[in-house]
């Protein structure tokens, strides 16, 4: 049969089409029109009334329907977006029916049960056709969408040929040919544009590194320079000093100390998290325990504040790492003493469900202003408010609940009150 060429004009026309794909493919932001496209120029070029398009976001991804081109409105409407489930795919491409390399022809005449097709005529399966190169109803036409490696990014299906014929043996080779190129085109943009992610990805991590050392440095300073003033006072005036000048300046030490073994403590922790060192042990533990442990933590260093707890007693054990969990808890309570008006209370409520028990650290203060609320539990998410911050302490509460199978959020009003909560697993 001879192809069905529009004004486009033949081989030179869909040359220039399939340039042109290619070029919109590269250059867009989204596949979609570059989808429509393609099912366009198979329309036009090769003669078929319905063009279908199924295609993944990203190689080896789950298969949906991108493109009807040709049908119903209702049909666009219900079927567009549609999962198509891959296994069941190759299922119905059984070799026997690749008449060329990615390119299936199943005949009415050899039935296959597929409840994803969209049959668009009324004739029976079993109507004989019209001559021996007919087009039946039921005939099925699908090109695979292959990348380089020959993996399958999605197909193409077309129904219902202009001129009512089998299309031959020349015409599927160079619609095969066609869809191939357009197929390698879809997976070097795909790839290109993974690779423009990464290396922004890459710049920014570079930028926030920077960022991070410049403040981890900035937080270091402060401490070191307390500490030398301190000892500077003890060496030269040691037995001048009063006992209240004294105690003041060990004061001093100690609260500086603990400020750079804390800040040496979560660089060395998110180092061992990127190197995959570290290891948890998962154990039935005491939620109650962990919570009197962080208060009491917590209250060392803040004796000034006060602490309540809440819970409906008995409380369930959790599965979890004991200090890890201790960890996690004394951070939260650490920031809600930080961000919290310095005259009222820090709540913490327990509470259980079927599956999980949440604690809930509650504050009241001026919460978290809708610009930094993107930055929690982000690295290096150092908030515009959050001086003698490295940015650590919420991300690394959000990896050691989520190796912990558990989860964790936060509800913030501005001027009022504060909550940041995590779950785990209960035991029983």
């Amino acid at each position: 049969m001879t192809l069905h060429d529009t004004e486009a004009g033949g081989d030179g026309g869909l040359l220039a089409r399939l340039l042109g794909i290619t070029y919109e493919i590269l250059h867009a932001d989204a596949t979609a029109p570059a989808l429509e496209s393609i099912a366009r120029a198979v329309s036009e070029h090769f003669g078929f009334k319905y063009v279908a398009i199924v295609a993944a976001d990203a190689p080896g991804g789950e298969l949906y329907r991108r493109v009807l081109l040709g049908f119903s409105d209702d049909t666009v409407r219900n079927r567009l977006g549609e999962h198509i489930d891959r296994d069941a795919v190759m299922k119905i491409l059984p070799p026997s029916s690749e008449i060329l390399p990615y390119c299936f022809y199943n005949p009415a005449e050899r039935e296959i049960d597929w409840n994803r097709s969209i049959y668009t005529g009324f004739r029976p399966r079993d109507e004989p056709r019209s001559a021996p190169d007919a087009w039946h109803e039921r005939d099925s036409l699908t090109l695979v969408l292959p990348d380089r490696d020959g993996n399958m990014l999605g197909y193409l299906s077309v129904d219902a040929p202009f001129d009512g014929k089998v299309p031959t043996l020349e015409t599927l080779r160079r619609m095969q040919l066609f869809v191939n190129l357009v197929g390698l085109a879809l997976a070097d943009a795909r790839a290109h544009h993974a690779e423009v992610s990464r290396r922004q990805l890459l710049e920014e991590n570079v930028r926030l590194q920077d960022e991070f050392f410049s403040m981890v440095s900035h937080e270091v300073r402060s401490p070191l320079a307390a500490i030398r003033g301190a000892s500077a006072l003890f060496q030269t005036h040691f037995e001048s000093l009063g006992t209240e000048r004294r105690a003041e300046l060990l004061g001093v030490l100690s609260n500086a100390t603990a400020r750079l073994s804390s800040i040496f403590e979560d660089v060395l922790l998110l180092s061992r998290m990127d190197a995959g060192r570290i290891s948890l042990r998962i154990d039935p533990v005491e939620t109650i325990a962990i919570v009197e442990e962080s208060i009491a933590r917590t209250r060392s260093e803040h004796p000034e504040r006060t602490f309540n707890a809440a819970y409906l007693e008995p409380v369930p054990q959790i599965l979890a790492d004991e200090g890890r969990t201790v960890q996690v808890l004394t951070n939260l309570l650490s920031n809600a003493v930080k961000y919290s008006f310095a005259d009222t209370p820090i709540h913490i409520d327990v509470k259980a469900s079927d599956r999980r028990v949440t604690i809930a650290v509650v504050n009241e203060g001026p919460g978290i202003s809708e610009a930094d609320r993107e930055k929690i539990f982000t690295r290096f998410g150092h908030l515009s408010s959050g001086e003698g911050s490295t940015g650590l302490g919420l991300y690394i509460c959000r990896e050691l609940v989520t190796k912990m199978n558990g989860g964790i959020g936060f509800e913030s009003e501005p001027g009022k009150r504060t909550s940041f909560w995590f779950s785990l697993p209960r035991v029983g």
